[in-house]
């Protein structure tokens, strides 16, 4: 039997997020709403921010990582993540891998 599609797109767009990458990814599997994807585009980080977030993905088959060859700024990398996702899917969020500090 075919999945339905996405009802809600959760992206993460990480470089070197490897710090706060599992409370997001955690944050994401804790919802009561299960009809989500998750794809973490990993902007060629220099941590194992790609490794861990894939390490989730082989237990949950709504978790999707993609690994980038090229970097770029912080803008293309949004534009490239919305791009990946389900073509029906109704709703976006994007979801930070990081803490702002605004001290």
């Amino acid at each position: 039997m075919q999945q339905p599609p996405p009802l809600i797109s959760v992206l993460t767009p990480v470089y070197n997020g490897e710090r706060y990458l599992a409370e997001c990814i955690e944050s994401v599997q804790a919802q009561t709403l299960t009809e989500w994807e998750f794809i973490i585009v990993d902007n060629c980080s220099e941590d194992s921010s790609a490794d861990l977030a894939e390490r989730y993905a082989a237990t949950d088959k709504r978790i999707r990582v993609v690994r980038c060859t090229e970097f770029v700024n912080v803008h293309r990398n949004f534009s490239r993540s919305i791009r990946l996702t389900h073509p029906r899917s109704k709703y976006y969020k994007f979801l930070s891998a990081g803490r702002l500090d605004v001290s």
